[in-house]
């Protein structure tokens, strides 16, 4: 089954969520315009549900849960370090 995992950062910005379900629309578009019937339908499932999960059911995280330390900043993520550097 699909799963969309809507805490990922990247769907954070609507305009991120809104290429992603046009997308999906404008491919099946494509396939069902050159009869491919099945392709079609499939891809129109995705788009589907990708809109109800991205669209309708998306809640936003709240600031302080983003945080952690709910300043209004978000966290600083910290650079990997090399285990070989001796530090």
């Amino acid at each position: 089954m699909l799963n969309i995992d809507t805490s990922h950062p990247l769907y954070r910005a609507l305009w991120v969520r809104l290429l992603i379900v046009g997308f999906c629309a404008a491919w099946a578009v494509i396939e069902f315009v050159n009869r491919e019937f099945f392709w079609g339908t499939i891809v129109a499932g995705i788009g589907a549900y990708a809109a109800y999960e991205l669209l309708l059911k998306f809640k936003p995280a709240s600031d302080a849960a983003k945080s952690g330390n709910g300043a209004d900043e978000p966290a600083a993520e910290s650079a990997p370090t090399d285990k070989n550097d001796a530090g």
